[in-house]
């Protein structure tokens, strides 16, 4: 092991010469041009590994040529042995062997002596006169191409900007000065009528508005129904700017990105720590679908109206029931089962026969007794003897006892118990008469729920490669009661939270939710009121899609 004491000669800028200490430890110090080498001398005069210093069998410490020259008193030799007060020349430095001191078993110095030539003044000599009257061309052409690009780039651009006349003639044409501002693409969605930048741009120079995006976009909700807890819950969280711009999540001049950002920052801004943005909020912190979300919360209907819910979180197990009003066993519609012609009618049922999809996403078509079970129960809605069957109508209790009435009034109160206890009753719930009653029972309201996570969204076409079982627990379900829809912990089956994890999928908060909530019917930024009429068709937009 060689322990060097390194010692470099340089001059400063008064002349006076410079040392710099660096202790070395290694077997062997390699010298040359190359990063790699211990001892690194930067003068292109120097091979890449020019000479190594190494100890020899004899034991004793030689510098060894490797593909540059060493001298010593003008002699080229190999291997140099390295004793104090040697000089060795390595290409222009020369390497001194110093006395070593106590703690080092070698010490050497280098000093550049041949300095690499200053060309300047030859340079200057061998350089031809400049051309005649070469400047005053480049400075005509320089202040012709400054006039150009100020009339393309900024006086074009600001004349159809300010002046009124200039800017209604250059929206009938399919483009405008000001284009050549444009810091991108724009979007597909705004394509149409993104050559005119005025349409968004309404104030040169400055941002773009929230007004110029509600222009058309008149029918978008808000973020938080209560429109005094959204402007204080979103100046909150912007305190700097005073509120939340729609151009801060809709990023436009980024196609082919997409216009809306799809990170979670925006969300975790305010979610990550709700208590300081709202105070009053039962919402607990969300940061990450895996490490910090909450248990999901199904909506069940309580009533006839689509306001008429209740979200019950999946951790509360006793109150999971649903009360649809219908008696309805899975684990009896699915597989091989009996048909309505004996047994000999045996058919092949799976939750596609029941449950058809429709739509890019998927989403399902109502249940109806004419569609999916009077294929199967049309025997429940006869009644009387085999050769002279009463087929009743479905759907109203009261056209029922009028048929009754009709065609068998004699037996209208034996047929009327017959149906409430096993005709209507087979699947319908049944509530008795009670004092004031025109008609002798009832059946129970239908309170079916076609969206239980009435907060996300949900995408069946992407899940297609799954089997509706995977997800959905059906198969021993004996009860209507029963809710098959999975968990959270079902879903970290196959995603992760914002990073990807080893095969599963990784889930922002946009995978689920969208910020704006028009499919709610909630006041809209306009303060129109959404009509009952328009809930359908706020169900087809993109962004409203639930769950």
């Amino acid at each position: 092991m060689i322990n060097c004491l390194l010692i470099k000669i340089t001059t400063n800028s008064r002349g006076l010469p410079a040392r710099s200490y660096r202790t070395l430890n290694a077997t062997e110090l390699m010298i040359g041009r190359s990063a790699e080498c211990n001892i690194h001398l930067s003068d292109p005069r120097i091979a890449m590994h020019h000479a190594v210093i190494k100890e020899l069998d004899d034991g004793h410490v030689y510098v060894v040529s490797l593909n540059g020259e060493i001298e010593v008193d003008g002699a080229m030799l190999q291997n140099i042995k390295l004793t104090p007060g040697k000089q060795i020349m390595i290409g222009p430095y020369q390497l001194n062997v110093e006395p070593a001191p106590p703690d080092v078993n070698l010490s050497v110095s280098l000093t550049l002596v041949q300095p690499l030539p200053d060309d300047y003044q030859d340079l200057k000599a061998r350089t031809h006169e400049p051309l005649p009257n070469a400047f005053k061309f480049k400075w005509r052409l320089s202040m012709w191409l400054i006039a150009i690009i100020s009339l393309v780039f900024l006086v074009l651009p600001l004349a159809q900007n300010l002046i009124p006349q200039l800017q209604t003639s250059m929206s009938e044409l399919p483009f405008g000065f000001d284009r050549v501002w444009s810091t991108g693409r724009i979007s597909t969605a705004h394509r149409h009528f993104g050559s005119q930048c005025f349409n968004c741009h309404q104030a040169p120079l400055k941002k773009v508005s929230d007004k110029a995006c509600v222009n058309c976009h008149q029918d978008t909700a808000p973020h938080i129904a209560d429109p005094e807890l959204q402007k204080r819950s979103l100046k909150a969280a912007h305190r700097f700017i005073g509120s939340m711009r729609c151009a801060e999540c809709h990023q436009e001049h980024k196609a082919p990105h997409p216009l809306a950002r799809q990170d979670n920052n925006m969300c975790i801004k305010c979610h990550g720590a709700i208590k300081t943005i709202d105070p009053e909020t039962k919402l607990p912190n969300i940061r990450d679908f895996e490490k910090q979300h909450p248990d999901f919360k199904l909506s069940f209907k309580t009533g006839p109206s689509d306001k008429d819910i209740e979200r019950i979180p999946q951790s509360d197990q006793s109150k999971l029931i649903e009360k649809s009003g219908l008696k309805f066993p899975h684990s009896q519609h699915i597989g091989k089962v009996q048909g309505p012609n004996g047994i000999w009618d045996v058919r092949e049922l799976s939750c596609t026969s029941c449950h058809q999809a429709e739509g890019k996403e998927m989403r399902f078509k109502a249940l109806s007794f004419r569609k999916n079970c009077s294929t199967c129960h049309t025997s429940e809605l006869q009644i009387g003897p085999k050769d002279n069957k009463l087929t009743l109508p479905h759907g109203d209790e009261q056209n029922m006892f009028n048929a009754l009435k009709l065609y068998a009034p004699k037996e209208f109160d034996r047929y009327s118990d017959q149906l409430k206890n096993n005709g209507c009753a087979y699947c319908h719930e049944i509530q008795p008469a009670k004092a004031g009653d025109k008609l002798p029972w009832q059946v129970m309201p239908l309170w079916l729920n076609n969206d239980w996570l009435t907060k996300a969204q949900f995408n069946h076409a992407a899940h297609h490669t799954q089997q509706c079982t995977s997800c959905h627990k059906v198969e021993t379900s004996e009860s209507s009661a029963d809710v098959a829809i999975p968990n959270r912990q079902s879903c970290l089956l196959c995603h992760s939270g914002n990073t990807q994890k080893h095969k599963r999928i990784a889930s922002s908060c946009m995978s689920c939710h969208t910020f704006h909530n028009a499919h709610q019917g909630y006041d809209l930024i306009t303060g129109a009121k959404v009509d009952t009429k328009d809930i359908d068709i706020l169900n087809t937009l993109p962004a409203a899609t639930e769950k």
